[in-house]
């Protein structure tokens, strides 16, 4: 039988295994000090089964492969996995960036298997810089029982036109990344910076232009400046962003005053239409009139050719007749004369009778010799 030392004992050897168990006879050994059951494995026990297992395995193991190689082949093993850790795969459309204690390092970009040093010495960032990302800006795609919509964002779409106008203009924004390593560490949230730098280039642009050209022949001119102005902003800003392109999707006066606003675009339409009219009259009788005036100038010119030509001839024709009439007057006057009357006679009808006996041939015919001398 034990006593009443013995009984102390145990109870001594009972506090020593939970240190922090209660003196209280009553509860139970297995208690915890934080209110529950110390069901928490003993660390002490599982280092001996640790050492025994160790031990032991000198009976399994051939030759003097005992515990501490063991160890050692394990630590060799985990050592390998820390190193092979550090491989990483790129893309053809992928750059990986790579940092030492969080410091850049370097930027792999050609495709393929890599090597890094492991964590924590060095660590690794995959961007893609190939694919087109979007940015709507003063519109919402939303999803709705119909299917698929818009919501419109007025705070961003409208905007003051260069002649005091406002418009409501939607449009998408179309990005890449060009450089890796400015697109991870120099912008905080490109997202949102590249949406802000949008709306600020497109309100500059906008407040540049009037309303009219915007909703009609400017869209293209509007979405390359903008493009070019927001490029420039992000370069200085060093955010590795390449903007591929920008597309307005939606140009319109405000929706409370569009329809007053289309009325005066009807007017302007029909003002348009009656001077093209105009224009039209005007280009088809202008060359008419002016072809008439130098039609008239062309025939006076020749007229007046003509007229000067025949006085140049008569005049030196009768030069010609003069220095002959000098040379021989009596001749010359004798051939003027018969060429007068052969000019007068020739052109008289002349009847010419032999009147000796005084009487007319009876079956003479007159009329036939008149004929005749036509």
């Amino acid at each position: 039988m034990g006593t009443d030392d013995d009984d102390d004992k145990k109870k001594g050897d009972k506090n020593r295994k939970n240190p922090w168990a209660n003196s209280d006879s009553n509860q139970n050994d297995n208690v915890s000090p934080f209110g529950g059951r110390n069901d928490a494995p003993d660390i002490e026990e599982m280092l001996r089964k640790a050492t025994s297992g160790m031990s032991n395995m000198k009976d399994v193991l051939p030759g003097n492969f005992g515990p501490g190689k063991v160890i050692g082949l394990g630590l060799l093993a985990l050592i390998a996995l820390w190193f092979l850790s550090g491989l990483f795969f790129i893309q053809p459309s992928e750059h990986g960036v790579v940092v030492t204690f969080g410091k850049y390092s370097h930027t792999e970009e050609k495709p393929g298997l890599k090597w890094r040093m492991p964590w924590p010495l060095q660590s690794h960032q995959i961007v893609n810089v190939t694919n087109e990302r979007r940015i709507n800006v003063g519109f919402r795609d939303v999803m709705g029982r119909g299917g698929a919509g818009t919501q419109d964002i007025a705070n961003e779409s409208l905007m003051l036109t260069g002649d005091e106008n406002i418009i409501d203009i939607d449009f998408v924004v179309l990005w890449r990344v060009g450089d890796a390593k400015d697109f991870l560490y120099r912008i905080r949230n490109p997202q949102a910076t590249i949406k802000i730098v949008a709306e600020s280039a497109m309100r500059e642009i906008i407040g540049r232009t009037e309303i009219q050209p915007a909703l009609t022949e400017a869209r293209g001119q509007i979405q390359a400046d903008t493009r070019q102005l927001m490029q420039k902003m992000l370069d200085e800003y060093e955010s590795g962003v390449q903007i591929n392109n920008v597309q307005l999707q939606k140009v319109d006066p405000p929706a409370p005053v569009i329809d007053a606003f289309n009325d005066v675009q009807r007017a302007r339409q029909e003002k348009e239409g009656l001077r093209n009219k105009a224009e039209a009259y005007r280009n088809g009788i202008i060359p008419i009139a002016r072809g008439e005036a130098n039609k008239l100038l062309q025939e006076a010119e020749a007229y007046e050719q003509e007229v000067v030509n025949r006085s140049e001839g008569d005049a030196a024709r009768f030069t010609a007749i003069y220095n002959e009439y000098k040379k021989a007057k009596t001749v010359t006057t004798e051939r003027l004369h018969i060429e007068a009357m052969e000019e007068v006679i020739g052109k008289a009808n002349v009847l010419i009778l032999d009147s000796a006996n005084g009487a007319t041939v009876p079956y003479l015919s007159i009329d036939e010799l008149t004929k005749k001398r036509k």
